[in-house]
């Protein structure tokens, strides 16, 4: 197996992989969404609220707002263990970080309530983006409020997935049949193409190799072609797999965790198939 880095930024990252299955990708792909843990706020316990906007709004939207989750996996009990004990209503400091607000309206004007604005118990446990617009307050209005957030898997909601969105893609093999191809004559292929990957070199046309990883196999270069000279296929087990962080977790930690938790589970699976004599 082979494993280049394609593009990386603070919340995104595009990996270049080789001889690996399409099954093992996608089994990542989708530890990724589902299984990776983050903290998100669970519970939301209200004690003023005079602004325009129901408890159940501001909740929502408190539980919406990434958490930067790198220290808390280490830090706090599983999702498993602290999902319970928040339905009893005890919101214990391996479990729960806590999250609290409290503003009042402006005589004049409008304050406008951001994440920033969240004073956290654990400073591991903060708002990723300082901007995020929680409510509006004007004169005469306050809000008074703790927020308890805990570690969970995007299976129980997508407000712990680590990812907005996570993708995988064949690496595409586009050829031109020079016997075949019109050349600048024609240049439908080059026209029609969205992403750009054909150019047009003296009289033929040719595709350009920087480009080619941008081809969504919508095959328009092949349907539009009228002599057949545009081929798009794909190389077998060579893909793209690509991440779009929430930041609440690095793109290392999401990668490494999510990992871990597939080799855990086929691990338990073949505990399983030795206890019920399938396998020795």
């Amino acid at each position: 197996m082979q494993l280049d880095i394609i593009e990386k930024t603070p919340y995104t990252i595009k990996l270049h992989l080789k001889g690996i299955p399409l099954h093992v990708v996608n089994s990542l792909r989708r530890t990724i969404i589902s299984e990776v843990p983050t903290m998100a706020v669970d519970y939301v316990a209200i004690t003023e609220n005079s602004s325009v906007f129901y408890d159940e709004y501001i909740a929502h939207r408190l539980g919406l707002i990434p958490l930067k989750s790198d220290e808390a996996l280490h830090k706090y009990k599983p999702p498993e263990e602290c999902a319970e004990a928040g339905e009893k209503g005890v919101f214990s400091q391996d479990c729960f970080a806590t999250l609290r607000l409290e503003a009042k309206g402006p005589e004049d004007g409008v304050l406008t309530i951001y994440s920033e604005m969240l004073e956290s118990s654990d400073p591991d446990v903060t708002p990723v983006y300082g901007k995020v617009p929680v409510v509006r307050l004007t004169r005469n209005q306050s809000i008074r409020l703790e927020a308890y957030a805990r570690l969970g898997r995007g299976k129980e909601h997508a407000k712990w997935s680590p990812v907005s969105v996570a993708t995988h893609k064949y690496i595409p093999v586009i050829t031109v049949n020079a016997e075949k191809c019109q050349g600048t004559k024609c240049s439908r292929c080059a026209n029609t193409c969205p992403k750009g990957v054909f150019e047009a070199s003296g009289d033929a046309i040719r595709v350009k190799e920087d480009r080619v990883l941008e081809c969504t196999f919508c095959r328009l270069c092949e349907n539009t072609c009228p002599a057949g000279a545009v081929k798009v296929s794909w190389r077998d087990n060579e893909y793209i797999l690509s991440l779009e962080l929430t930041g609440a977790l690095s793109a290392r930690n999401v990668l490494l965790e999510a990992v871990n938790i597939l080799s855990r589970k086929l691990d338990a699976f073949m505990d399983e198939l030795r206890r019920n004599g399938v396998v020795t």
